[in-house]
């Protein structure tokens, strides 16, 4: 490192407020580069990634033709190893890590990035017998539901491509709703793995936090950042979901969420295969979710979904969830914070731990720092929001994670008795790519919740609104995704 002057020791105090009496100056001067300077040679360090290479050279090309904007790269991973999902055609999003094809994160700033490690989630995918295909379209970091922030502009909806996809998976869930891939791999911190699901007319799930290790993939909001999978079908999905879930010592998170009471993972392709009879299931309505944010068309597509599983012998119930209004005041607060912590670290994981690419985050240091006059104007904000949020102190996120274990705890409550909680996936159908913008229009009003409250949630279709898919989406307790998706394959059955 280069020599620490005394007016960069004052500014480095002034940031921190401990201050720094000039009596001390020299003192602290001189015991900071003490400190520091033994760390010269850390780059010299052999680490874990260093000695484990990725397996062999990695294909990849752009796409030639890209109606909908849904591809980012073409690429040959191939399957490692025969298993469950041998033949099938697996695409991840953008800010998953495939070794040796570029991850460029839906921004101008990553231009170019190789990561030279697979993520947790694509070694697990190829182990049971996954080809990893092509990296998909994203919204900028992955920052956004509206499809719209991308670099390389819009992800176009299949059904009309004068509409968005959603985001900010569009690119996950219009690749399987055209068949470009079998099934896809998106990530979820407010609904962007359900909205473009919905949007699109396909099956997208959110797992419990931490049931899906995040290790190599982009950090948006650590506590509320969630891996799902995107297929046709919810048996798709429980498959996907087989082969990626469990812990590894590489995420932290994962192995909390395995020391959870009540914490349990798989059967989810057996609970999808076999779901209950109608008349041993019982669904709860949420009466917010049908509120005056929710468009009345949306409105009355899902009360029709309902009536039709009342005939068929389902048992509903109304109910109501305490609190369901603050989670977008909780989920932003919370969101911007990490984020705006997360660039200023430069990356560093100090939250995530395990084991980490350290090429990855040196590269993302870098190149946040020098190009990051070229981020968006959606996602700048966002960082200059959290920025100011952080300087007015730890008390306001304290009360916000505070806040969440209430509404956590106001689901569970709603819960009690019932299956799975029932709501529209979206307030409407996509919007025109004119108005994706528009700020009154909350792509998240009914998927933000079970973010904040970190429980799994899963969209299915639900027929159509002037020609445009509709999503129907069911919420469970914490870890309760084989029950979960045993509903959602009864659902998906009674109104196939």
């Amino acid at each position: 490192m280069d020599p620490l002057s005394r007016d960069e020791l004052a500014r480095l105090a002034d940031e921190f407020g401990v201050g720094l009496p000039d009596a001390q100056a020299e003192t602290v001067r001189a015991q900071v580069e003490a400190f520091l300077a033994p760390l010269d040679d850390l780059g010299a360090l052999p680490t874990a990634a260093d000695r484990r290479p990725a397996g062999g050279d990695r294909s990849w090309h752009a796409p030639e033709t890209n109606p909908y904007g849904a591809v980012a790269h073409w690429c040959d991973a191939p399957a490692a190893d025969e298993g469950p999902l041998s033949g099938t055609a697996v695409g991840v999003k953008e800010i998953v890590a495939v070794a040796g094809v570029p991850m460029e994160c839906g921004s101008d700033v990553m231009r170019g990035h190789v990561p030279g490690r697979d993520a947790a989630v694509v070694e697990r995918l190829r182990t049971a017998g996954a080809d990893i295909v092509a990296t998909l379209a994203c919204d900028e970091f992955a920052g956004s539901a509206r499809g719209t922030t991308g670099a390389d502009g819009p992800v176009r909806n299949p059904h009309d491509p004068a509409r968005t996809a959603g985001g900010s998976s569009g690119g996950s869930a219009v690749a399987v709703a055209t068949g470009d891939v079998d099934a896809a791999v998106g990530s979820d911190t407010g609904g962007s793995v359900r909205i473009p699901a919905a949007f699109c007319g396909v099956v997208g799930l959110k797992p419990t936090h931490g049931l899906v290790p995040l290790s190599g993939v982009l950090e948006n909001t650590y506590t509320q950042d969630h891996l799902g999978p995107i297929a046709d079908s919810v048996r798709g999905c429980a498959r996907l979901l087989d082969a990626v879930a469990g812990p590894t010592p590489a995420d932290p998170a994962s192995a909390v969420a395995a020391a959870r009471d009540g914490y349990r993972v798989g059967g989810y392709d057996e609970a999808a295969a076999e779901p209950p009879e109608a008349a041993d299931l019982t669904l709860g309505v949420v009466e917010q979710g049908l509120g005056d944010a929710v468009r009345p068309d949306v409105v009355a597509r899902t009360e029709a979904a309902v009536e039709r599983l009342a005939a068929a012998g389902v048992g509903v119930e109304r109910v109501s969830v305490d609190g369901y209004d603050r989670t977008r005041p909780i989920k932003n607060l919370l969101s911007l914070t990490e984020l705006a912590a997360h660039w200023r670290a430069g990356g560093a994981p100090y939250r995530r731990g395990g084991v980490v690419d350290p090429a990855h985050v040196e590269a993302f240091t870098a190149r946040t720092r020098a190009y990051g006059d070229r981020v968006g104007p959606y996602y700048r904000s966002k960082l200059l929001a959290g920025a100011r949020l952080i300087e007015r102190g730890g008390g306001c996120y304290a009360r916000a994670q505070a806040a969440r274990e209430a509404v956590r705890e106001s689901f569970e409550d709603a819960l009690a008795g019932v299956d799975a909680l029932v709501t529209p996936t979206t307030p409407g159908v996509a919007p025109r790519l004119t108005d994706a913008d528009d700020p009154g229009f909350d792509y998240a009003y009914t998927t933000r919740p079970a973010d904040v409250t970190r429980q799994p949630a899963v969209t299915l279709p639900n027929g159509d609104v002037d020609g445009l898919p509709v999503g129907l989406q069911l919420q469970a307790g914490a870890f309760e995704e084989a029950r979960l998706l045993g509903a959602a394959a009864r659902v998906e059955r009674t109104l196939s």
